[in-house]
């Protein structure tokens, strides 16, 4: 052998390791249909998942053996906690493996160390890869970690997470204001509500169906698999204003045991239930819709009541900061939403603006909002007429930090309202501005 050949001999390729054996069954949680389900022989190429209300077919076949039983193995672990996950996750497989990356990008993982994985994705992978197909690549190399195959051990899975590029603040949209419904958007949204309960007897189904979606996406910010799958025992009836709905809370990071909260709906918006649960057809399923068709429900209703295609998720992020703005705290606001950390919630009282400045833009010393409601309605009431109200029908503000009492009375009273009562008083058709000065 001459010199030549020694500068260019290259290293024999590392031996692949040794794969966790696939188990003979794996048992899943049909989230849509409240069960458990037994996906058999995991080791086929062919996997069919209940997921939202249908059969997701997927092809885990990719022409190499080693490949295929390490995502397979992947896919299963990543099963016992998200259908809709393993679901998307196989697309990315199939579109990467369609454009030849799928099995050097494994291979890759299963012969390096994660130093060694690290330099390979600065250098190759990085620019090929959409964000969506970086986060299940990192995701199999967070596998590989778990269960130590190769040169992976559990502590690199820390390299993995530091994995520059493919940056995405997924709370933009709550930062710039974006992801919420606009103040006369509420105002719309909550007037059509009211109106439909007032008017249950007589509104068609379909009315009835979309005001009572609503209802709970904007009082408690339910997302949309939770709405999907409530189902007609989940409400309880107790007399006329009470009515309580049990729900079970989604994505509860590092939680396997799924919790189940009560939550009390809106006794004005009781009668929109009511007569729902009298005339909704026969389903096992509260609003007889898979999360798919009820997206598309709600986004249909919005533009037609508030001209704006908003989403589900806009009602979501919507009711997360009415709480934020009205001074709830981050670990109330966490529970609210169903999350089992508190840091995700922190990102609404970051956007919060003070509550004082809220006031000024909503009241302020503008001479214009002192006949608005007067113009609107006719409706007003006097000093005294206020005084003998009861205090939780009272209100009061604090433009400028100045206590301003007698501002006004409302109908239904502050612990009954699902707007922030400061900010939204004078676009409410229950609010009723004073007509004269409060005596000294």
């Amino acid at each position: 052998m001459d010199q030549y050949d020694l500068f260019h001999h290259e290293e024999p390729a590392a031996p692949l390791p040794s794969l966790p054996a696939l188990p003979s069954l794996i048992r899943y949680r049909d989230q849509f249909r409240r069960c458990d389900v037994t996906l058999h022989q995991p080791g086929v190429g062919e996997w069919r998942l209940h997921n939202n209300g249908g059969v997701a077919s997927l092809s885990l076949s990719f022409g190499d053996p080693w490949v295929d039983h390490f995502l397979r193995a992947h896919l299963g672990e990543k099963l016992l906690g998200s259908v809709t996950t393993v679901v998307n996750f196989a697309h990315v497989y199939q579109a990467l493996h369609q454009k030849s990356l799928l099995i050097p990008i494994i291979i890759a993982i299963g012969q390096s160390t994660a130093i060694e994985f690290q330099r390979r994705w600065i250098d190759e992978f990085r620019d090929m890869l959409s964000r969506h197909h970086a986060i299940a690549v990192r995701s199999a190399a967070q596998f590989a970690c778990r269960w130590e195959i190769g040169l992976w051990r559990e502590s690199d899975s820390q390299i993995v997470r530091a994995l520059p590029g493919h940056a995405l603040d997924k709370y933009a949209g709550v930062r710039n204001g974006t992801s919420f419904l606009s103040a006369s958007a509420q105002s719309r949204v909550v007037d059509f509500l009211d109106v439909t309960a007032r008017r249950s007897m007589e509104v068609g189904r379909k009315e009835l169906q979309i005001a009572a979606v609503i209802a709970l996406g904007f009082q408690f910010g339910l997302r949309r698999q939770q709405l999907a799958s409530l189902e007609p025992t989940d409400f309880t009836f107790h007399d006329a204003d009470v009515l309580h709905m049990k729900v079970e809370l989604l994505k509860q990071r590092h939680i396997k045991v799924r919790r189940i909260v009560t939550r009390k709906i809106n006794p004005g918006w009781i009668p929109i239930f009511r007569r729902w649960s009298e005339i909704r057809p026969i389903h096992q399923k509260y609003f007889a819709l898979r999360p798919d068709e009820l997206s598309k429900l709600v986004r249909d209703a919005l533009e037609n009541i508030t001209g704006v295609a908003y989403a589900n998720g806009a009602l979501r992020h919507t009711s997360a900061q009415r709480l934020a703005d009205a001074g709830i705290s981050n670990e109330s606001l966490s529970d609210f939403l169903g999350h089992s950390d508190t840091t995700a919630a922190q990102v609404y009282f970051s956007a919060s603006t003070r509550q004082a400045a809220q006031i000024n833009m909503a009241l302020g010393y503008s001479p214009t909002y002192q006949g608005v409601a007067a113009a609107a309605r006719g409706d007003m009431i006097t000093a005294a007429q206020l005084l003998r109200e009861p205090g939780d029908r009272q209100i009061a503000g604090m433009p400028h930090g100045i206590p301003v009492t007698g501002i006004g009375a409302c109908q239904s009273g502050q612990s009954s309202c699902q707007r922030n009562p400061v900010l939204a008083c004078y676009t409410c058709h229950k609010f009723l501005p004073v007509s004269d000065d409060l005596p000294p």
